[in-house]
Order: C-alpha cells, then sequence, then structure tokens
C-alpha cells in the first residue's frame, strides 16, 4: 500500500468515535444513564424477538379458546338445572338462588275413570338482609288427592308454610332447618333438616338427600333421595332418581324408583321419555304401581309459561296389573327475578 493509502486509513480511523469502536457499554451524561452497545445485529434480533412474542401470545390465546371450545363440546351437556327448571322438578328447591314461584294446573284421564284435576302452589321467598339464608316457604300438599272440579282442585288443597335457616351452602354440601306447620284442622306443627351432598364419579353426577323431620300428629320419620345424572351428548341426560321413606309410627318403607332420559329439542321445548316403580315394604317388599310414558314441554308464552302434554301406561296391583292409558295436561307458570 502506499503512502497516501495508509494516510487515508488513519484519518479514516481518527475520525470515528472511541465508543463505537468499544464492545463495552459506557455512561452518558450527567445521569450516568447505561446504554448498551447496539448493533445492526442486535437491533434485528431485538425486533425479531419482539414480533416472535406477540405472534406466539396470540397463536396461544387462539389455542386455549379452541381447546375449551373443543372440549364444551367434547363434554358438554344438557344442564341438569335446565332438566330440573324445564320440567319443574324442584324448582323452588334450595338448588336454586333467588325467590321463586311456580303454580301450576294440571288434568288427568285415566281410561274408565273420570275426568280429575289438581292445583299445585310452590313459592321460595328469600327474606332481605339476611344474606339468602333465611327463606320463607309456601307449598300445596303433593298428594295423590284430586277433585273433578277445577275450581275445587283450588279451594280443597292443604299448604304447609315454613321458615328456612340455610346452615351450610357450598359446592359439595347444602344443610338447612325448616321450622313450619302443615295447616288443617288440627295445625300440624312440624320441624325438618336436611343435607344434600353433591359428588362426581366418573361421569356420573350424584346428587344424595338426607332428610329427618318431626310431625306433631305423624311423628318422626326421615326420607332418603339418591339423583344420578350421565351426560349423553349435548342435547341429552340420563337420570336416575331413587327415593326410599320410613315413617316410625308406620314401621315400614315406601319405596319409588324411576329413569328418564331427557332431550332438549330447542331452548322452548324438551322431551322426556320416563318409567317408574313404586312399593313398599310393609309385608314384604315389593312394587305395585308401574308406570311408563312420554313427556312433552314448551314455552307459550314470554319465558315463564309452560304446557305439557304426558301420554303413559300404568299398571297397578288394584288393577291386577292391567295396561291403563293415561294422559295428563298441564298448564304452569313459573315466576322469578332471573327470567
Amino acid at each position: 500500500m502506499s503512502w497516501q493509502g495508509w494516510l487515508g486509513l488513519w484519518i479514516v480511523i481518527i475520525s470515528v468515535p472511541s465508543q463505537a469502536l468499544s464492545p463495552e457499554p459506557y455512561l452518558q451524561g450527567d445521569s450516568e444513564q447505561f446504554i448498551p452497545p447496539k448493533t445492526l445485529e442486535t437491533e434485528y434480533q431485538d425486533d425479531h424477538y419482539t414480533a416472535q412474542t406477540s405472534v406466539n401470545q396470540a397463536a396461544l390465546d387462539r389455542s386455549k379458546d379452541w381447546l375449551a371450545g373443543y372440549l364444551n363440546r367434547l363434554s358438554g351437556n344438557i344442564d341438569s338445572f335446565f332438566v330440573d327448571s324445564f320440567f319443574s322438578e324442584d324448582i323452588t328447591d334450595d338448588d336454586v338462588k333467588g325467590s321463586r314461584a311456580k303454580l301450576s294446573l294440571y288434568t288427568r284421564r285415566v281410561l274408565g275413570d273420570p275426568v280429575d284435576y289438581k292445583f299445585g302452589l310452590s313459592v321460595k321467598l328469600v327474606l332481605p338482609n339476611t344474606n339468602e339464608r333465611l327463606n320463607l316457604l309456601l307449598d300445596s300438599e303433593d298428594g295423590d288427592n284430586r277433585e273433578a272440579d277445577p275450581i275445587e282442585s283450588v279451594e280443597n288443597v292443604d299448604y304447609t308454610a315454613a321458615l328456612r335457616f340455610i346452615i351450610r351452602e357450598s359446592d359439595q354440601w347444602k344443610t338447612n332447618i325448616d321450622a313450619g306447620v302443615r295447616w288443617g284442622v288440627p295445625p300440624n306443627p312440624f320441624v325438618r333438616f336436611r343435607a344434600r351432598r353433591y359428588a362426581y364419579l366418573s361421569e356420573w353426577e350424584l346428587k344424595a338427600t338426607q332428610t329427618f323431620f318431626y310431625f306433631s300428629l305423624d311423628g318422626w320419620g326421615e326420607e332418603t333421595r339418591v339423583q344420578m345424572d350421565y351426560p349423553i351428548n349435548t342435547e341429552k341426560l340420563f337420570r336416575i332418581n331413587a327415593k326410599a321413606g320410613y315413617q316410625l309410627n308406620d314401621e315400614y318403607f315406601k319405596l319409588s324408583y324411576d329413569a328418564g332420559l331427557y332431550h332438549e329439542l330447542s331452548s322452548k321445548a324438551a322431551l322426556g321419555f320416563v318409567a317408574g316403580a313404586k312399593g313398599d315394604s310393609e309385608f314384604d317388599t315389593t312394587f305395585y304401581s308401574y308406570n311408563a310414558g312420554v313427556r312433552y314441554r314448551r314455552q307459550i308464552y314470554s319465558n315463564w309459561v309452560f304446557a305439557e302434554v304426558a301420554p303413559e301406561f300404568i299398571w297397578n296391583r288394584d288393577k291386577d296389573y292391567a295396561t291403563t292409558p293415561v294422559i295428563m295436561f298441564r298448564l304452569e307458570s313459573v315466576i322469578a327475578r332471573d327470567r
């Protein structure tokens, strides 16, 4: 290299700031701010990693949403609460939050017998300023007494009024105690304690309820109920119910079993295929009544008025288990704060 070339190289080296040649970080100004050395390579890497991180986060969110939706579709099922509320089974029970009321009038026709009617009322009122721990209950007696006239079915109804105190309420346990009166002549005061346990066995959802009660006219008794729900798919639910009640003065058990397949046709209609049996252990454990039928229920006005038709066959011991057709029509309204 000539002397002119060497001179040009030295001029370039001298003119470049020393910080640009130093691989070490340096302090700038009076604030002594730490400034790392930057090169084109590090700037590119920083931008690349920033872009890569944002892409990965978005992809992760999409994957999470897809997986949640997939699992929901895979394991999603017709909600057991839909069955309870839509078919009005224990609609005002302690599984249901808030104040609710149910009024129903249905007619039932057994082949060879006159048409009969029955009126039903069930109210649960959550008392204010009690943190939902005190409820006022009013229920019509759920017996087999029916009237030949619809007006008499409303007038000749026995009612039960009670004050409920919720002892404990969690995802696994619900316990409460009721004190009230079954109205009649004479009145029949009572006290009732109930404990309910929720559990999950594989794909089965289990609800077990144990009730102890004392009526001044009837004495001590207890009732054990077990309900098991099995989701078939997003529209169908299979349910098994078993109930056994014991009255100390009677000294025998009253038994009841039933099973049902419930199909959610839409948000306004549902179909149920049900079958059951009733019996007791008074002389020997036996069943004396069987039934099998279909229940079709639909919203007919707004979201609180329902109509139901339920044809079925029954086989009773007092009729030598002859096949007897029965058809039932029900008009019902369910009133609640969240409806």
